[in-house]
């Protein structure tokens, strides 16, 4: 089982691009439906998807660490394929026009220290096994009612 940190001394698949990053992020980008900004332009395969703007990745590893789009005025939806970016560390996408569920998916990054979904319309069902973010540290979910959100807080243990 690969870790988030792989040592750089063994050379693996996650070395050479991880393909399941590559992947997820590419079916994020097929959810915006509008990008006035023209941030999605980078996210293409002329350049590693480490260098496409709002990615940073762990050096050695090439996994996803952070996926920051905040205040990028971006629509459209958050995939079910974003939980398959299990490195996470911090998820910014807040003040854009996301709309939908937030998907259950997110349950799987278990090493997500910060989770921004603030200022878009979503979905007013927070997935329950957020409580499983053992690590997360700043949780904001500013436009999302405030009686989702208190349920919410009594599960998560920060």
């Amino acid at each position: 089982m690969s870790t988030c940190l792989e040592s750089a001394a063994f050379p693996s698949p996650t070395l050479l691009g991880n393909e399941s990053n590559r992947l997820a992020l590419l079916d994020f980008k097929k959810r915006i439906i509008e990008d006035p900004l023209s941030v999605m332009s980078s996210w293409n395969h002329s350049v590693h998807f480490c260098s496409w703007v709002g990615i940073i990745c762990h050096r050695a590893t090439q996994r996803v660490l952070i996926l920051d789009l905040e205040d990028k005025q971006l629509v459209g939806s958050i995939p079910p394929s974003i939980g398959n970016l299990t490195c996470l560390i911090e998820i910014s996408l807040g003040i854009n026009k996301f709309r939908g569920e937030i998907p259950q998916e997110l349950g799987r990054l278990r090493t997500l220290k910060s989770l921004n979904l603030s200022f878009n319309s979503l979905g007013r069902k927070i997935p329950i096994n957020v409580s499983h973010y053992t690590q997360l540290r700043c949780f904001d979910l500013f436009s999302i009612k405030i009686m989702d959100v208190m349920k919410i807080a009594f599960t998560i243990k920060v």
